[in-house]
């Protein structure tokens, strides 16, 4: 497959995790509604125990037997839970496919691999869209061209200079590192660190004591932007010495002079 498939897959990708998740709620929110007790459709079966529902039930909980069939699917909602249930299957097959594309480069083997939170999917997006890596003689322009340099903001009128579709990808990876162990994920750990820093600002802290609306959000903001933008730095890095090219300290240590930073650790060997 071509990297513009590849590209086009991923997207939708999201497309139809989107419209499952939305199914999901559908379902929930239908199950919230019932009263579990005197529903004849869910409860036809209550003298089995594998089809017995219990009116304590969440209707999260509920609703996730009902999508995989621990329970009778009520026929109101059926054709929700079939529609659902399509969604995931094409799901995990977009996923192996996607897997099946990248899982050979070396960029994912000697680097995608060994980091907590990377799966096929993102590691996919990120080839596909990146290469070729010669493409960037220093990480300004990746940076730029990801929509993570300082005032890259939409205005009527004037042609985006960066790529929007990277600008979401690299915001779902930093949501990603978000979300993994600090004592299995260096870029978890980095995360706190610097949303600790970032925290005592005397600025930022300042807002935060005094309680104004959105200190907290820009504080956990500015943390993901950090982390994407180290991410991307550490990946044109691997990237450019797979490939033998020449790399670069960042303008703000080579050219300003400012202190240097220790390269991220891998997490898996």
């Amino acid at each position: 497959m071509s990297e513009g498939q590849i590209r086009f897959l991923v997207e939708n990708y999201y497309d139809l995790q989107k419209l499952r998740v939305e199914a999901f709620n559908r379902v929930v929110a239908w199950c919230g509604s019932q009263k579990l007790a005197e529903n004849h459709d869910l409860c036809a079966s209550r003298g089995t125990n594998e089809n017995h529902l219990e009116t304590a039930d969440k209707p999260s909980i509920l609703a996730h037997k009902i999508i995989t069939s621990k329970v009778e699917v009520p026929k109101a909602i059926s054709d929700l839970v079939w529609y659902h249930n399509m969604l995931y299957e094409t799901e995990k097959n977009l996923v192996k496919r996607l897997d099946n594309w990248s899982k050979l480069h070396l960029l994912r083997t000697t680097y995608f691999s060994q980091v907590q939170g990377i799966g096929p999917i993102l590691s996919s997006a990120l080839i596909a869209w990146l290469n070729p890596i010669s493409r960037f003689d220093n990480i300004s322009k990746l940076w730029k061209y990801c929509g993570l340099a300082p005032d890259q903001k939409r205005k009527k009128g004037v042609k985006l200079g960066y790529n929007p579709r990277l600008k979401t990808l690299m915001w779902k990876i930093a949501r990603s590192f978000e979300k993994q162990k600090a004592d299995k994920s260096a870029y978890r750990k980095l995360y706190d660190e610097k949303k600790k820093y970032l925290a005592e600002r005397p600025d930022l802290k300042d807002a935060i004591d005094k309680k104004v609306k959105g200190a907290k959000l820009h504080v956990q903001l500015l943390t993901l932007r950090f982390i994407a933008k180290r991410f991307l730095a550490d990946t044109w890095v691997h990237w450019r010495r797979l490939e033998g090219l020449t790399v670069t300290e960042p303008y703000a240590i080579g050219i300003l002079g400012h202190s240097g930073k220790e390269e991220t650790q891998l997490d898996k060997s």
